[in-house]
């Protein structure tokens, strides 16, 4: 192949451009802001992306939440054996676990396992695995239930007693009208004695309410035990109150004679109330000694009436010294 040879002409041309292309160059602020628009370019295009993975994302929850919210729906009432009945289980267990007061988790255990009664009263014919598989899980319920309500029952809250009562005799009766497969009678029975001893306990310990000990201290399955024996209350428990303190002894001279004199009353016009003593009196040493009154209280302010001018009345009350050698009181 013969080699090109350029002539002065077509050198002369690309003398031309290579000079037009170094007078093009652009400088470097506008090298910059080429390099920015591309940066920018090259940066919203993930950003887009993020956004439509998000809106996806967002789509997919939706529909999980709306697809769990139509089971939530429609396992409220499924029956055990049902596809959606493990969802029906796991609901209840999730209120549970959502539920921090003492009386209402008690209360929740109760309406599950009165949900497992009505389960099988509405299964058509129960096979004998399936009825003792709700029963067992009947049981469970209301013995958490109880366990909780009997401890709350004794602690002050005593409608828990009561409220054990009328839901054990409510299962009681709807239990004795379930169709009972010949191999779960002795779960049935299980099921029935259960009830009969919820009900006598919250019986027993509404009984000890009113005495000094209403349990042992100890719990069961059921909670609460109550306390067997005399129901008592020890003397000092039922006063309550520190034993007095005696006063120190009187002087062993015998002070005059207390005197209380009687003023007309008018009528319809209550005379003054004296204060009575409480409390053991001082024992004087020796001789006998009148009992001692306790200092003046002071009453009402009240209208003094008029006192008869034919005689002249005694002091009211007149309180010997406590210590020998002060003189006594007297209030008149």
């Amino acid at each position: 192949m013969d080699e090109h040879r350029w002539t002065a002409r077509e050198l002369e041309v690309i003398s031309g451009l290579r000079a037009l292309g170094r007078a093009v160059e652009p400088d470097e602020h506008t090298r910059a802001r080429i390099r920015a628009d591309i940066s920018r370019k090259l940066e919203a295009e993930p950003s887009r992306r993020r956004r439509v993975l998000a809106t996806v994302l967002a789509a997919a929850a939706a529909l999980i939440v709306f697809v769990a919210g139509v089971g939530l729906l429609l396992s409220r009432g499924s029956l055990p054996g049902d596809p959606l009945y493990g969802m029906k289980l796991a609901s209840e267990d999730a209120q549970l676990q959502l539920t921090f007061d003492e009386a209402a988790r008690g209360s929740k255990h109760l309406q599950f396992a009165a949900n497992r009664i009505d389960e099988l009263a509405a299964m058509p014919s129960p096979g004998a695995d399936a009825f003792l598989t709700t029963l067992s899980a009947f049981a469970a319920e209301a013995t958490a239930g109880t366990a909780r309500l009997t401890v709350l029952g004794v602690q002050g809250d005593t409608a828990r007693l009561e409220q054990l009562r009328t839901w054990a005799r409510e299962q009681a009766g709807k239990l004795g009208g379930l169709a009972v497969p010949d191999d779960a009678r002795n779960g049935f029975t299980q099921a029935g004695a259960l009830l009969n001893r919820i009900d006598a306990r919250a019986v027993a310990l509404a009984g000890r309410l009113s005495c000094y000990r209403i349990t042992t201290g100890e719990a069961d399955d059921l909670g609460a035990v109550p306390a067997s024996g005399e129901c008592a209350v020890p003397p000092d428990a039922l006063l309550g109150v520190p034993t007095a303190v005696p006063l120190p002894p009187v002087s062993t001279v015998s002070p005059p004679p207390v005197e209380i004199a009687t003023t007309p009353t008018a009528p319809g016009t209550s005379a003054p109330v004296v204060p009575t003593a409480t409390g053991p009196l001082p024992r004087p040493s020796s001789g006998q000694a009148p009992p001692v009154l306790p200092p003046p209280i002071s009453a009402p302010t009240s209208t003094r009436l008029p006192v008869p001018s034919t005689t002249t009345p005694p002091p009211l009350i007149s309180i010997p010294p406590l210590i020998p050698g002060l003189p006594g009181l007297g209030i008149g």
